[in-house]
């Protein structure tokens, strides 16, 4: 049984490959599957908990934006920022074009207490986006995208 299908025997819902929010969307959120997770939290703590263990083994046979992004919601809802922290930036890595991934990254910053970093993708993600993908930041490492974070704020605010 593939990831998707047995997603969808625990959940009852169906895992959508994750689509690109572009800036030029001008939509606030084009991922649903967030929202469906924390109301599966809430209702069948047991089906999340299975869901939660699953995802452990299927990171190790897949790397997709879809999978980090999944992993990303689980560890937020369950308020491990810090492993949330590290598969949306993964899932930055791989579509830096994707608006939801850098949103989900600056609230998983906030709970870690990085006010400044997160205020500084929030408010900046335009800049960021461009330079991440110029300067050929994928994959880079969390150190290098603070300091780019910092670099365009400071820019930004003539600082």
């Amino acid at each position: 049984m593939d990831i998707y299908q047995e997603f969808k025997k625990i959940t009852g819902f169906e895992l959508l490959t994750r689509q690109t929010n572009y800036l030029s969307d001008r939509i606030e959120r084009k991922d649903s599957l967030f929202s469906q997770l924390a109301i599966l939290y809430f209702t069948y703590p047991k089906k999340f908990k299975k869901l939660q263990q699953k995802v452990r083994d299927w990171l190790r046979k897949e790397s997709s934006e879809t999978i980090f992004a999944l992993a990303g919601y689980i560890y937020y809802i369950t308020e491990d920022f810090n492993k949330a922290r590290k598969y949306f930036l993964k899932a930055i890595s791989l579509n830096p074009d994707n608006l939801d991934n850098w949103i989900d990254l600056a609230f998983s910053l906030r709970h870690l207490g990085e006010y400044k970093i997160s205020n500084g993708i929030l408010f900046n993600y335009d800049y960021l986006i461009y330079y991440y993908k110029y300067l050929k930041l994928k994959g880079c490492c969390y150190s290098k995208l603070k300091k780019l974070v910092f670099l365009i704020a400071a820019r930004a605010y003539n600082l």
